[in-house]
């Protein structure tokens, strides 16, 4: 029977905390991954493209979901995670598509 691991509450998801989960650079990939699949992802599928240990990778996903931007489901030995768009548009209103779009967070400034 699937299990989902704890996770804050929708009130209490801090944009602080929050911005703090996505400065690291493998989270921000893991996210953009997740966020560019559109919904529920293995983790194992969506890891593949990070060049860091099993146990590092765990770590990550740890952060994002106590951080608030994920769920994470427990299948048997599998673990699924979706990002938690209507809690995270809720509380901060376009804030993912602002940082997860590859467009948006490619655009430098000129001048």
């Amino acid at each position: 029977m699937p299990r989902q691991l704890p996770q804050p509450s929708r009130d209490s998801i801090n944009l602080v905390t929050l911005l703090g989960a996505l400065a690291d650079p493998v989270r921000l990939t893991l996210m953009r991954e997740m966020y560019a699949r559109g919904g529920p992802a293995d983790c194992a599928e969506v890891a593949g493209g990070v060049e860091v240990t099993p146990p590092t990778v765990s770590h990550h996903y740890r952060v994002l979901r106590e951080a608030g931007l994920t769920t994470t489901t427990v299948e048997g030995r599998r673990r699924v995670v979706t990002i938690r768009h209507d809690d995270l548009e809720a509380r901060f209103p376009g804030l993912l598509a602002a940082i997860l779009t590859p467009k948006l967070a490619e655009w430098v400034p000129s001048g």
